[in-house]
């Protein structure tokens, strides 16, 4: 809803001013940074919560850009547009690089020995992933222009630019990354942290996340017919709506006495 309205002003109409947008979602952003982290001190919620419910600002951000990626020559007449939209994600891999460091700092979930270690590293391949996925796609207009210029077929430029080699290693990253939230949301629950409705709702976006990946992996992104809505959860952003749910359990596992004071 959030981003639908923010979407009345989303850079992608040409009558629309790219910098207003941008200061809506500044401001919007400020604002819900500060009602909910001053939710988290008045009630005393889970602050562990408080970084990956962030996440819904870059995720607002997204999806009140109201249109999916442009890679058609158009793309170079505003290549802000496509720089704006993976600056909100790296944002979000920033927000869930500090979560994993907090996470793992504080240990919230007891981890030992060498368990704590194998966490920490599927941590920080699941980041890496998103910086080198990321910084691959942020590029794709200066890519695209030095293809034109070059005196090639700009049609041809996506399969040329998101060849086997890039899409093996986004399947490899939506594994980690889709596990790792997976595991979070049942080991929280299991420490009472959160609600049942959190690990089956993140393991419903998981599982249909790791199932896209693989069907990506096979199909090469040629999707069969009926299954293309799969691509929906492939897409960079699941895994952090899929982390901002978790985030919200956190924080909406009330503590009572906080309340009642």
């Amino acid at each position: 809803m959030l981003g639908g309205i923010i979407g009345k002003h989303s850079p992608y109409v040409e009558t629309n001013s790219f910098k207003t947008y941008v200061l809506i979602w500044t401001a919007f952003s400020i604002v819900f940074a500060s009602v909910a982290l001053l939710l988290v001190r008045k009630f005393q919620l889970a602050s562990i919560g408080f970084i990956p419910f962030l996440l819904l600002c870059p995720i607002v951000g997204i999806v009140g850009l109201a249109s999916p990626p442009d890679l058609s020559l158009k793309m170079l007449d505003h290549p802000e547009r496509e720089h704006l939209r993976y600056t909100f994600l790296f944002l979000a891999a920033l927000l869930f690089g500090v979560f994993a460091v907090s996470l793992l700092r504080g240990n919230h979930l007891k981890i030992k020995g060498s368990s704590k270690w194998l966490i920490a590293l599927l941590f920080t391949l699941a980041f890496a992933e998103f910086i080198w996925e990321f910084t691959h796609h942020y590029l794709y207009p200066e890519g695209l222009k030095d293809w034109v210029t070059a005196g090639n077929n700009a049609d041809e430029f996506g399969k040329h630019y998101d060849n086997i080699n890039v899409i093996t290693v986004g399947v490899i990253g939506r594994y980690i990354q889709f596990t790792s939230i997976i595991w979070l949301s049942i080991s929280f629950y299991k420490a009472r942290q959160t609600k049942l409705w959190s690990p089956v709702l993140v393991c419903i976006l998981g599982t249909l996340g790791i199932i896209s990946a693989t069907v990506t992996f096979i199909t090469q992104m040629n999707y069969p017919k009926g299954l293309e809505f799969l691509f929906l959860f492939f897409i960079p952003g699941m895994p952090f709506l899929a982390l901002y749910w978790l985030g919200a359990a956190l924080l909406t596992n009330l503590n009572k006495d906080a309340i009642k004071g």
